[in-house]
């Protein structure tokens, strides 16, 4: 089987990029390791330059995206031959700059290819059509994306967008990744301070300004308990302000129990989680599908506090050490849930075993593998 895969690899790192290094860098050992071959060629757009510019409309990009088919098609060309080759692609979230890159990249690349692979990573394309596209938007989308081969989606609860384009067959292939367990585990007791982690991008729909209003409430009904660590770039430089002024400002008592770690590469964030005592995230981030530092939270063996949007509450263990609340829930709300998940007592191991069964590399690409074969039935 051959698989060309036109999908962006980091920089910038967020979790649909490191995804699809997953399957670069790891699916033709897995293909060989189950007795099949697939023979991966990688053509890396290369769009966006960092985490704020995902999303961002930039005229290079244009020009970038155009190279990019290019060398698909050259690569198709060279790649031709019995059985065709098929084509891998992740399409855009419900954004219009996004959806117009997956026209041009579809009515350019498409025709030459024997089948179709969508690997939905993003939410909202579905709702975005049905209430803001325009109808020649509407009729281009579902010809450009309609009917692919195989469509594969994250969760159940998230195939929608999928189902909107009619693919022939629906897939479900859970995120996973490789997560050493904690080094700290068993190691040393707790501490009279908790530490709660934010890892992400840092914006308000990801959920860092609901933290701070979490922490206000928390320091001032147990002043000194808990203490805030927030990891990751800014979306923008308006919420980098805000953030900044409310520490500064310091009416709740923020600025002595929040501290802002900047972003983090891996070994950055790996020691961050296991400088934690818990992991905070009330997303309610429009395209948010699969979370990864959810994932990377459990491997650490942290409790979790987070909300029920998405797939979240699916990829949950159901215990005490993991907390979901509303995704607009209250301040109040969000700190009772912190101190619910801290009065847990122990985790032991319970949250790591949940990302052993469900969220490894290996798990993931053994599906994946399984997945992409079904083209060929």
């Amino acid at each position: 089987m051959k698989l060309l895969v036109f999908a962006q690899t980091p920089p910038p790192v967020h979790g649909q990029s490191v995804m699809v290094r997953t399957l670069v860098d790891g699916l033709g050992g897995a293909a060989r390791a189950r007795g099949t071959e697939i023979e991966v060629v990688h053509v890396n757009p290369a769009l966006s330059r960092d985490a704020a510019d995902v999303g961002r409309v930039r005229i290079g990009k244009i020009f970038a995206l155009w190279a990019a088919c290019w060398r698909a098609l050259r690569a198709r060309w060279r790649g031709r031959g019995a059985g065709g080759m098929t084509l891998y692609y992740v399409p855009a979230p419900g954004k219009r700059p996004a959806v117009w890159r997956d026209l041009m990249v579809m009515f350019s690349l498409r025709p030459f290819f024997t089948r179709l692979v969508l690997h939905w990573h993003a939410v909202g394309l579905g709702a975005w059509l049905e209430k803001k596209a325009r109808a020649p938007e509407r009729w281009m989308a579902r010809l450009a994306l309609g009917r692919a081969d195989i469509a594969i989606v994250l969760a159940p609860e998230l195939a929608d967008d999928a189902m909107e384009f009619a693919p022939r067959r629906v897939c479900v292939v859970p995120n996973g990744i490789d997560v050493s367990a904690s080094q700290k585990q068993g190691a040393e007791p707790a501490r009279v301070i908790c530490r709660l982690l934010f890892l992400g991008l840092c914006s308000r729909e990801k959920g860092v300004f609901a933290a701070l209003d979490a922490m206000a409430v928390l320091e001032r009904e147990t002043p000194g308990a808990f203490e805030l660590v927030v990891a990751g770039a800014f979306a923008s430089e308006e919420e980098e302000r805000e953030f900044n002024a409310r520490l500064a400002t310091d009416n709740a008592g923020l600025r002595k129990c929040v501290r802002y770690a900047g972003p983090a590469d891996d070994a950055e964030k790996h020691a961050l989680y296991d400088g934690a005592d818990m992991f905070v995230f009330p997303t309610h981030y429009a395209h948010e599908a699969q979370p990864l530092v959810l994932i990377e939270a459990m491997a650490h063996d942290l409790p979790v506090v987070t909300t029920h949007w998405r797939a979240i509450p699916g990829m949950l263990p159901e215990c005490p050490h993991a907390q979901v609340v509303g995704a607009h829930a209250s301040a109040e709300k969000l700190a009772s849930a912190i101190r619910d998940a801290r009065a847990a007592g122990p985790v032991n191991g319970i949250m790591r075993a949940h990302y052993e069964k469900h969220f490894t590399r290996s798990k993931h690409l053994a599906t994946l593998v399984s997945a992409l074969r079904k083209t060929e039935e």
